[in-house]
């Protein structure tokens, strides 16, 4: 039976697709990277509101918790 490809053609197959992998490992760990960041900053933007206004984010988050609870008590 004849080779489909001879062992050149494979090697060089075989280099092009791991350059395709690593180009995209590359590209989904900069995205990774680049969403860390923003939710990092999010993170320290909505921790410095809830500084500021601590008993408002309490009140906010009981009744929140209040209805979210009724919601799901609720027998349809």
């Amino acid at each position: 039976m004849d080779k489909i490809f001879d062992e050149k053609q494979l090697e060089r197959m075989e280099k092009g697709v791991k350059e395709r992998l690593d180009k995209g490992a590359n590209s989904a760990r900069e995205a990774f990277d680049t969403g860390k960041k923003f939710v990092g900053e999010k993170e320290e933007e909505m921790a410095e509101h809830i500084r500021a206004r601590p008993i408002e984010w309490v009140a906010g988050a009981f009744i929140a918790g209040l209805l979210f609870g009724k919601l799901l008590s609720r027998k349809d």
